[in-house]
Formats: C-alpha cells, structure tokens, sequence
C-alpha cells in the first residue's frame, strides 16, 4: 500500500486509487494512520491541531511537525521550539513563505534537522538544536555508511560535521538506502541515481516524468524495489532497470510506502 501527498489532497494506492483526505489542498506529509502535514497546518484524526504550513512529520519517540517559521512542534499543537527570530538574525530564507525545517534524523547520538533555506541544525535535543558552519537549501537527510547525506538544490553533500563534500551536482530531494546502494532523486527526466561508494554515482537509464521543486518522489519498497511519484506513479526495480507505470495523479510532494 501506498500514500501519496500531492498538491490536491492525500492519496491512498492498494490496487486502486482513492482520495482519502484534503481536496484542493497541498499535504506535504502523512504518518499513517492519521496525521497528516497540510499547506494549512497539522491534522491529527480529522482535528486541526497546528495553524501554519506543515513540511514535514517525524517519529522521535513520539511525533513531531515542522511548521514554518521555522517552528517545531508536538501533533497535539505544544510548542517545542520556535526559531522564527533566530532565523531572522541568520538570514535564514525562503521565496515562496517563511523559512522551515525541512527533515530530521539522528547522526552521532544526536538530532540533525535540515533548513530551507539555512544552516544545518544539531543538538541533543529538539530544545537545543544549534546551527553549525554549513549554510544550503536543504531538503532531505539520511545516513549511510557513517555518513550523513544531505540532498540540497546544488549538490548531494556527505559530511561527518566536520568536513562536507560534494559527491554529486545536481537539484537533489529523496535519499534511499537499498542496502549496498544508495539511491539519490535528482531533478531531471532521468532522475534515479546510485551508488555502492558514496563517491562514484550512476545515472539509471530510466526515463520518468522529471520532478520538479519540493517533491520528495521515491520510497523503499525493499532493497531491490522502489516507488516513484510526481504526476504518475510507477513501481521500479532499480537492479534489474525495469519499471511500470501504475497509475496516474496530481504532483505529487511526498510518496510514502506503508509498513
């Protein structure tokens, strides 16, 4: 099964397509079963719980939302941590509304969240996220082989925090880890890239509709297969370079795969 958030409502796939939630409204992010990150706010079991734009849900031991400013808060609308005029004395940026956190994920024993645009947050807490010397439009994280990878809108960087290298140029969004390979979305109308190394990266001959700007288009199905969302969805074998189209729909931001 598959949840796909595009930018006119949330999508459930299991051998048909239905909407399930938020015509006429972009979601960015969805956590099954019920909260779902909207352009309007957070949604927690059909109750708004969150006013402002949602970017991103995350699991830390209990789930949080990223909302802009950039704010981070718990789903039931506690505030953990608002960043609005720290950003501001940063200058911290984005064209299209207020600056936010784009992705979090754990590196090191401690938190990592990526800003759009801005620096790289980490902290032993979501309280004391602190900004560090690497300044991007970020968007998404993971780590892989002690590394951390950042996908940003010039480069996909690998750093240990203390020295960032870029291991590939592009626009750069969805990270995966296949087990042995690592798989990058970048945008282009050949957007799956691999790698075994981390250094030398592989374009797959396999021609999709081309992601545009903040769409999130792959998840993991297992280490061999993956799913790809903009404005079609397609189930993809990334070993064997064979791929379906399964089903169209409007763009996507976020493909989800269900557990």
């Amino acid at each position: 099964m598959y949840y796909i958030c595009t930018e006119n409502g949330l999508f459930r796939y299991d051998n048909k397509l239905e909407r399930i939630c938020c015509e006429d409204e972009s979601v960015h992010d969805f956590i099954p079963p019920d909260t779902i990150c909207t352009e309007n706010g957070v949604y927690v079991r059909g109750r708004k719980t969150i006013e402002g734009e949602c970017w991103r849900l995350y699991n830390l031991g209990k789930i949080v939302a990223s909302v802009e400013g950039p704010k981070i808060y718990e789903i039931e609308g506690k505030l953990i941590v608002d960043l609005t005029d720290f950003s501001k004395k940063l200058g911290w940026e984005f064209p299209y509304g207020l600056p936010h956190i784009t992705d979090f994920t754990l590196y090191k024993g401690k938190i990592i969240a990526s800003v759009e645009e801005g620096n790289l947050l980490v902290g032993d807490t979501l309280n004391e996220l602190k900004p560090i010397d690497f300044f991007a439009d970020m968007h998404n994280l993971i780590v892989k082989n002690s590394f951390l990878l950042i996908a940003t809108a010039n480069a996909l960087y690998k750093t240990d925090l203390q020295k960032f290298e870029v291991i590939s140029r592009g626009y750069f969004h969805g990270l995966l880890d296949l087990g042995d390979i690592t798989l990058a979305q970048v945008m282009s109308s050949k957007p799956l890239q691999i790698s075994a190394d981390l250094t030398h990266w592989k374009t797959l001959d396999i021609e999709l509709p081309r992601p545009t700007f903040g769409v999130t288009a792959v998840d993991k199905i297992d280490d061999e297969n993956i799913v790809y969302s903009t404005t079609s969805l397609y189930e993809i074998n990334v070993r064997k370079i064979k791929y379906e189209k399964i089903v169209d729909l409007p763009l996507t931001r976020r493909v989800i795969v269900a557990n």
